[in-house]
Parts: C-alpha cells; sequence; structure tokens
C-alpha cells in the first residue's frame, strides 16, 4: 500500500488518544508489616541489622520505618506518602514562632529593632528570612509606625466623655455640626514629630495594644491658632509665642587660657578642672501646652474667632444660631468669668461646652495632623521656611477634608457612648 501524501493527511485531521485515568493503588505492605512484627519478637535477642536482612531491608529503611511508627503510631503499618510535598530542608523556625513576633501578649519588645526581637524569641533565622516569613505566616506583618494617644483620660473626664456622646449622639450634621466653629492653638515642631514604631500586622495600627502615648516636644516649636467650620476656614493662621520659649541660657564662664611662662602643665589642667565644674547646667525648655495669658488671647486670637462668626450670621440666616468650641484652657476663660467671657457675652458668643482630655472631638486637631504629616517630608533652613510652609500647607487644605473630619462627629459620638469615654483613635486624626 503506497503511503499518503501530504494532501491527504491534511483533509483527515489527526487523531488524538484518549487519555486513560491515573490509577492511584497504595502499594503492598507485607514486608513493613512483617519487619515490624520481627522488631516487636526478637528487638532484645537479635541485631537490628539480622532483623533487617531476614526480612530483606536495608538498615537505614528499617531506621526510617521505625521513626514513622514513633511519629504515626497505628498509621505506619500502612503505607504512608510523604508528609510534606514541599521540597527543601524543615524550615529552622516554626510558623508559631514568627506568628509569635505580632503578638502583643508573646513579644513585650515589639517597639526595638527587629533584630532584638530575633534574640528575645530565639529564632534561628536572619532579618531578611524572618521578614519574608512575616509577609507569608501573617497578614503581612513587619515594622510599622504606631498611633498617636495622649496621656490616660481620668474617671472624672471619662463620665464627662460619655454624657456628652449621649448628648450629642441624635444630632445630624445639618441641625448641630454644621453650625459649630471649631478653634484650637498647636504646637508644631517639624524637628521632632516622627512616630515610634511598632511590629504588628497590617490594619491593625489603631488596636489598642498599637496606640502610644504621644512624647513631649523638643527643639523648635512654633504656635499657632485657626478656626474650620462646615462652611470654611481661617483665611491665614495666627502665630503667636510663648514667654516659655525666651528663657534665656545662663551665662557660661570664658574658658582659661594657658599661661606658659607663669605656670606648668599640671597647674593649667588643675585650673580647667576648676572651670569644667563650675560650668552651669543648660536650661531644657519643654513643651506644656499652651501657656499664653487670657490678656493675649482676648487681644490677639479671641477676635479673629468673633469676626468669622460675625462674617457668617451676616452672610447666612441670621436665625441660625452658631456655636464658638474651645478647648478647657484656662486663657479661654471659661472657668472663671474674666475678659474672655466678657468679650463673648459683648458679641453674642455662645460656647459648646467641650470636655477635658479631648482632642479626639475636635475636627480642628484633624487638620492640624494633616499639616504636621506634610511638614515631615520637608526641610528647612531657617524659622521664617517654616512659617511660611506652616502657612502654604494650610492653604492647601480643602473644604471635603475639613467636611470629612466634621461628619465623623456622630459616629464618634456613638463611639463614646459604647466605651464608656475611652480615646478615640482612627486614620482621621
Amino acid at each position: 500500500m503506497a503511503p499518503t501524501t501530504r494532501s491527504q493527511r491534511a483533509q483527515s485531521p489527526p487523531k488524538t488518544p484518549t487519555r486513560s485515568p491515573i490509577k492511584r493503588t497504595e502499594k503492598s505492605t507485607n514486608r513493613r508489616y512483617r519487619f515490624f512484627l520481627a522488631h516487636e519478637e526478637r528487638a532484645g535477642v537479635a541485631t537490628f541489622k539480622s532483623i533487617c536482612d531476614d526480612v530483606e531491608i536495608t538498615t537505614p529503611c528499617g531506621r526510617k520505618w521505625l521513626k514513622q511508627r514513633d511519629q504515626l503510631k497505628d498509621l505506619a503499618w500502612h503505607t504512608t506518602r510523604k508528609l510534606s510535598h514541599k521540597l527543601g530542608p524543615k524550615p529552622k523556625a516554626t510558623k508559631e514562632q514568627i506568628q509569635a513576633l505580632v503578638d502583643p501578649e508573646k513579644n513585650p519588645v515589639r517597639d526595638q529593632p527587629l533584630a532584638a526581637q530575633i534574640t528575645f524569641l530565639q529564632i534561628d533565622l536572619k532579618e531578611r528570612q524572618v521578614q519574608r516569613r512575616l509577609k507569608r505566616d501573617t497578614n503581612g506583618g513587619g515594622i510599622y509606625k504606631a498611633a498617636f494617644v495622649q496621656k490616660e483620660i481620668s474617671k472624672k473626664n471619662l463620665k464627662e466623655r460619655t454624657d456628652y456622646g449621649i448628648h450629642w449622639q441624635p444630632f445630624t450634621i445639618e441641625d448641630h455640626w454644621s453650625r459649630i466653629f471649631f478653634t484650637d492653638e498647636a504646637h508644631i515642631d517639624p524637628t521632632s514629630q516622627a512616630a515610634p514604631t511598632r511590629m504588628r500586622e497590617r490594619g491593625t495600627r489603631y488596636n489598642s495594644e498599637n496606640v502610644v502615648e504621644r512624647l513631649k516636644l523638643k527643639g523648635s516649636k512654633f504656635h499657632v491658632a485657626g478656626w474650620v467650620s462646615w462652611w470654611g476656614k481661617a483665611k491665614e493662621l495666627i502665630f503667636y509665642n510663648d514667654e516659655e520659649d525666651y528663657k534665656e541660657q545662663p551665662p557660661m564662664p570664658p574658658k582659661p587660657r594657658r599661661k606658659p611662662k607663669r605656670e606648668t602643665t599640671p597647674e593649667y589642667e588643675h585650673r580647667l578642672k576648676e572651670w569644667e565644674a563650675l560650668r552651669p547646667h543648660k536650661v531644657d525648655v519643654y513643651v506644656g501646652g499652651n501657656h499664653m495669658t487670657q490678656l493675649y488671647y482676648t487681644e490677639h486670637i479671641l477676635p479673629v474667632y468673633i469676626n468669622a462668626i460675625h462674617e457668617a450670621r451676616c452672610y447666612y440666616d441670621e436665625q441660625v444660631h452658631w456655636l464658638l468650641m474651645e478647648d478647657g484652657d484656662p486663657s479661654h476663660g471659661m472657668r472663671k468669668r474674666g475678659i474672655a467671657r466678657e468679650l463673648k457675652d459683648k458679641n453674642w458668643i455662645t460656647n459648646l461646652k467641650h470636655p477635658a482630655q479631648s482632642p479626639d472631638l475636635n475636627p480642628m486637631e484633624g487638620i492640624w495632623n494633616i499639616i504636621k504629616q506634610r511638614l515631615r517630608r520637608r526641610i528647612f533652613h531657617s524659622n521664617r521656611e517654616v512659617k511660611e510652609a506652616i502657612q502654604e500647607e494650610w492653604d492647601k487644605i480643602t473644604l471635603e477634608e475639613i467636611r470629612a473630619r466634621i461628619r465623623d462627629m456622630p459616629r464618634r459620638c456613638d463611639l463614646l457612648v459604647k466605651t464608656g469615654g475611652k480615646a478615640i483613635k482612627s486614620a482621621m486624626w
């Protein structure tokens, strides 16, 4: 028979043979069964090698079967598959050891460098290996920034915060929160605003175990004041200074000079030691909050807030009752009647009662956080550049960013009621 041509083969398509199913049958276990019986009967009488030779297996194979019997018990009498389909040696660290890194109860040194945490938990891996294992065995675990929170709230203020949430929880944006002028004075220190780090999983930054108390500010600090509302913000920030910023350092005695013709080297060293002992200590200045006087606040800052409310009264409906929210600083004159309170009464200004230790209930704090976060990305060479940058970042704040934080107030009041007045921390502020 003549072979088929190319044209004939093109007319008839090729036939692919059907794939037969793979038969997965277990192998016979007679030899393993006989080995276990022989080992139980002759373990103390005959040598291990003679037992293996009688069953026709090698000595390493017999040791392997005995090891499997210790691990799997009765299952080892049957043919077993491989315990792991992964290639390579057994990992040096278990999954539980890696997960212990992100567990606050098992890892009390989560704020330390990664090398110190590995040493504390006795993990036999290098840092790069631990970083890869954290991504694989946890929910993106790693060293991330922690969340800031103010100092612990007292029991008295916890009750005040809870009552505040119960009172304002039913009110909506339209009938309450859109009529408030939120004001605040902030201390901005771009040189020491970096947040501490914690070993944690992704999405757990605002959990209670990952929230740390805010440290005291050091270095050059700038004091600013401003206001926001549902309808706008201050055009320019108010920069002010505290008297504490200008504490003078004690005068430094001049360093003694050596007199080579009149004194010897030991005598000069003795005078130098006396000079070192007489050196005065440097005065450290820490920011403890707003230390301005009520007179300064009444003359320079409060009129700005009052003018903003007067403009809102002229532009919007006169029947709308506008409120001014201030924190409990003594300069605001809310605890005792003073010149600040008198100036508010003359201009028909009503204060919104604000509980103590509650920066999380002031949307203005959320705006300050935006500005501080953006300032950390910049480099400054003078105080003038810092002030210009603060005003520049303030101008970039949009009305939508302000409204997003005011819109979050009903939810925060609901959380106050549920948590009993505890501090609230979220991505907003």
